[in-house]
């Protein structure tokens, strides 16, 4: 078995990460090679050049933005990936229940020891992004959103450095976020019989039961599942003290379980949706802020990628 090993170095924890992985594979006398991600190309071709190399699996030293960037070429070359979650959310490992970087280790030392392992295959979703300069395609696993939830990604820029790389970062934005304006929003998904418009704070697609930390907000979600789970947001409120109590309410009934029973939460299910704003707002997948866009029309994938998972 070849191991090849990707590196995303954003966070300081990866490198000790990185030479406890090394120790595992020398120990069993395991053939490998690592390659580091940058900002210029953050992992799509890398990951072709330890394809090439002769990969057997590769093991994936980052967070849900490295994997949105690898998970196209991975499933076409039907190369199973391991995560070892040293990103900052790691929405998509903990769902499958990858609890650390520690515990993705113990998961390689089994797969490696041919011990069982069991395996997710997770699709890769496709999202066409429109401006005024035109569209273009995307890809992502877990999430996607458009309006709110994406400007409490982007918000965090607003801090300086290293500040804006971790969960400080996350909490800053999100906070911003909960008082952004509502936005026009035109809904076309064959669940609605049509277009439906709308005034959102946010709609989004989840294959993941907890986007957003500990609180459940797409209880139906499933990484392996064929559809999505889809939210608009359709907030009421525009002054601060009003928006504050409407999330609270919003928060509270997340807590017990039920939060499709708020008139302000909008879920449905299904493979796919065509979102179209009056104004162009922010987008983000798995967590990448990919800009401004005036319309974005999300797909269920049909090619998918192979995850190792804990049993």
């Amino acid at each position: 078995m070849k191991v090849g090993i990707l590196v995303n170095p954003r966070h300081r924890r990866t490198s000790r990460v990185h030479t406890h992985l090394v120790e595992i594979l020398k120990r069993g006398q395991i053939p490998y090679r690592s390659t580091t991600t940058t900002r210029t190309w953050p992992g799509a071709e890398q990951s072709s050049r330890l394809i090439d190399w002769g990969a057997d699996v590769v093991v994936v030293l980052g967070g849900d933005g490295t994997l949105r960037a690898i998970a196209p070429v991975l499933a076409d070359a039907k190369v199973p990936v391991l995560i070892v979650p040293t990103g900052t959310a790691n929405v998509l490992s903990r769902h499958m229940g990858i609890r650390s970087a520690e515990h993705a280790l113990l998961l390689a030392e089994s797969f490696l020891e041919s011990d069982p392992v069991s395996h997710q295959d997770v699709a890769v979703n496709e999202a066409d992004c429109y401006t005024a300069e035109g569209h273009r395609r995307e890809h992502f696993l877990s999430l996607a959103g458009v309006g709110g939830d994406a400007r409490a990604v982007g918000g965090r820029t607003r801090l300086p450095a290293p500040f804006n790389q971790g969960i400080v970062g996350y909490a800053y934005g999100a906070g911003r976020a909960l008082f952004a304006p509502l936005t026009n929003a035109r809904i076309n998904a064959a669940e609605f019989d049509g277009d439906t418009k709308t005034r959102v704070w946010s709609v989004m697609a989840s294959k993941t039961a907890r986007p957003a930390g500990p609180i459940p907000v797409f209880d139906h979600a499933e990484v392996t599942a064929e559809e999505f789970e889809f939210l608009a947001v359709e907030l009421a409120t525009t002054t601060p003290r009003d928006r504050l109590g409407e999330w609270a309410r919003i928060g509270w009934d997340c807590l017990n379980r039920h939060p499709g029973a708020n008139p302000a939460m909008h879920y449905w299910r299904g493979r796919e949706a065509a979102i179209s704003l009056d104004a162009p707002a922010p987008v983000q997948l798995d967590g990448d802020s990919i800009g401004d866009c005036s319309g974005l029309d999300l797909r269920a994938g049909t090619t998918s990628l192979t995850l190792l998972a804990p049993n």
